[in-house]
């Protein structure tokens, strides 16, 4: 399994903890999306586990619950649901298989938990069973229900420093221009650095986007909703569509940060592209038809 970049902080904070048998009940890990906040739960799941890392998911101890592809559909659930949730707990209500050993759960994007599934969730928090441990990982714990948040220690994820990114390019073998433009790229992010890096067909992917964006700006409009017009091809699964919407404009986020980084555009223009993508993300959780919120997008790029 690849080592932990950066979070030394917290690493060393649950090294304490474990070492002192002093473990909370839940831990609610926050912070950006892709900075690592997963592979330190399943870090730390391993460690409380005893186990090796790449054992974990093999283990009858551990169970990680995100969201899924519906086996009647096909297609990707808008939410963690209720009976996700009841797996999870009859899960954890069980005796580990070691004697005297924990159960660990890690709720990935925790903030998807549905209304039914966050109060059947909430009542494990409230009664919770001895040795067992619970991770929910979120990009705001202010999207979870004030209840739960209020049960779990919070712990804080930041950028990572840049100085760790390079540590880890340093041990791959990649060309010097490449490690370069990954540690660009990925702006302190681990888990994004990580994809381009090993996973070819990603780091093509992802620098498609980054080339769609760069090649926006000084367009006429039609020609603007040409480059765009295959984001909205898939209209059979419209969850994952919007997932995939989300990727792309998060990228496009990154993007306008390293162009304002780079002074190749000004504040107010900035602004301008900025407030209408974060506008656009928000309003596409809300079903506002997506093709709408990207020409907005689009007529804020001069």
């Amino acid at each position: 399994m690849l080592d932990i970049i950066g979070h030394k902080q917290v690493t060393d904070f649950f090294a304490k903890v474990i070492e002192n048998d002093n473990l909370s009940h839940a831990y609610c890990f926050t912070g950006p999306k892709s900075v690592g906040k997963l592979k330190v739960a399943q870090h730390l799941a391993a460690q409380i586990l005893n186990i090796a890392e790449d054992k974990l998911f093999s283990s009858p101890d551990f169970i990680l619950v995100e969201q899924i592809i519906k086996e009647k559909t096909g297609k990707l659930s808008k939410d963690i649901g209720v009976e996700q949730i009841r797996k999870s707990i009859s899960f954890l209500n069980r005796s580990s298989f070691s004697k005297d050993g924990y159960k660990v759960a890690i709720i990935d994007r925790a903030d998807l938990l549905n209304i039914s599934a966050s109060n059947a969730f909430l009542k494990t928090l409230e009664e919770p069973r001895s040795k067992t441990i619970l991770f929910l990982i979120v990009e705001d714990d202010n999207k979870l229900l004030a209840t739960i948040r209020s049960r779990c220690q919070t712990i804080h994820f930041s950028l990572v420093a840049n100085d760790d990114m390079k540590s880890y390019l340093e041990t791959l073998s990649l060309s010097e221009e490449k490690k370069n433009i990954i540690l660009k790229q990925s702006c302190g992010l681990a888990g994004l650095a990580v994809q381009l890096a090993t996973d070819e067909e990603f780091y093509k992917n992802y620098f498609e986007e980054v080339t769609r964006f760069n090649n926006i700006f000084g367009k006429y409009f039609y020609e603007k909703l040409q480059l765009v017009e295959d984001l909205f091809g898939d209209k059979t699964d419209h969850i994952q569509a919007r997932n995939n919407l989300i990727r792309v404009l998060n990228i496009w986020q990154m993007q306008l940060h390293l162009l304002l980084k780079e002074n190749s555009i000004n504040k107010k223009l900035f602004l301008n592209i900025y407030n209408s993508i974060k506008q656009a993300n928000k309003l596409l959780l809300q079903n506002v038809h997506p093709r709408l919120l990207v020409e907005n997008i689009l007529l804020q790029i001069i």
